[in-house]
């Protein structure tokens, strides 16, 4: 009998060990069960990274067009720039 109870205490310990592994890999959420296949990324995130690459770029460039003077910028094209690619 104890050695029934000790098997099954290690199996116990050996499946919990390895739990948070499996945990990482399945995500359950509104799109859908998703695994994750060990890449490191994923479509929606590298969406979502290009729109926050593209705000910060029109931030800096309406910054750099409103405080042309400050920054000594005359002549560097920054507020057509900003025009043309943020609209």
């Amino acid at each position: 009998m104890n050695k029934l109870v000790f098997a099954a205490a290690t199996t116990v310990v050996l499946l919990m060990s390895s739990a948070p592994s499996f945990a990482q890999g399945i995500r359950i959420g509104p799109g859908g069960v998703e695994i994750d296949d060990g890449r490191g990324y994923r479509r929606d995130d590298r969406e979502d990274h290009d729109e926050r690459r593209y705000r910060r770029m029109c931030r800096e460039l309406r910054d750099r067009c409103e405080n042309r003077d400050v920054y000594g910028e005359e002549g560097q094209g920054n507020c057509r720039r900003y025009r043309l690619t943020c609209g």
